[in-house]
């Protein structure tokens, strides 16, 4: 997996093949090892990508609605510590993520994610 923004560029190297976890389908469960590799820094060791796909739901965005699938994703560091935790809302037919849910159950739960979406000039 690669990323490339305003932070910079980020590759995310998995250990095993990530193809048999998809399509993704409610109730999957998968724990995936990978490295991070970022410009100019050295690796920290491993982390492990805890995927929890939690069931369906229905996100609308703008004047559409979607249905999505709620995929509870937990990165935890060589140690075993957390650092990263979130319920990202992924749309199959769209093949992409709209939004992603933070502190889930709590007072302080939050919902980051696109407020449009327009498609692509040709």
């Amino acid at each position: 997996m690669f990323r490339d923004s305003e932070t910079g560029q980020l590759a995310m190297i998995p250990f095993s093949d990530l193809r048999k976890l998809f399509p993704l389908k409610a109730g999957a469960k998968s724990k995936t090892v990978f490295v991070r590799l970022a410009a100019n820094k050295q690796p920290k060791g491993t982390e492990t990508l805890e995927i929890n796909v939690k069931g369906k739901e229905t996100f609308s965005l703008g004047d559409c609605k979607y249905n999505v699938l709620a995929v509870r994703q937990t990165i935890k560091s060589e140690a075993g510590k957390t650092q990263d935790e979130f319920t990202a809302l992924y749309a199959p037919d769209l093949q992409a993520v709209l939004a992603r849910r933070y502190d889930e159950g709590t007072n302080a739960e939050s919902v980051v994610g696109y407020e449009v979406i327009k498609p692509l000039p040709n």
